[in-house]
């Protein structure tokens, strides 16, 4: 039995899934809306002082972004990991008496 071949925007031909008529080259358009005037010149004049265009300068503070909340998400991952390891050692023991008998010997 052959898998479904499906016609709509994600489109499965002979089992394998092809990637939507949306994304040509691996990229997206996105449009967006009522950025605020403020925020439009502060994109605008950093274009202009590195020589990018409008679109550049906007395709590279997403991707900062982006890496930027990727190294988030990877830190709390972490943060917890290390949690569990703690949690999983056992109690350490106070360490002045320890302390006190090797100065003693």
């Amino acid at each position: 039995m052959s898998a479904p071949v499906r016609r709509n925007q994600d489109k499965v031909v002979s089992g394998l899934r092809r990637e939507s008529k949306w994304f040509q080259n691996g990229s997206v358009n996105i449009t967006v809306k009522n950025i605020p005037e403020s925020i439009y010149r502060v994109m605008k004049r950093e274009a202009k002082k590195k020589r990018r265009s409008l679109n550049a300068e906007i395709i590279l503070a997403l991707e900062t972004e982006a890496a930027e909340a990727e190294r988030r998400r990877q830190l709390s991952n972490l943060r917890r990991e290390l949690d569990r390891f703690a949690a999983s050692l056992p109690p350490l023991d106070e360490s002045v008496p320890l302390i006190r008998r090797d100065r003693e010997r």
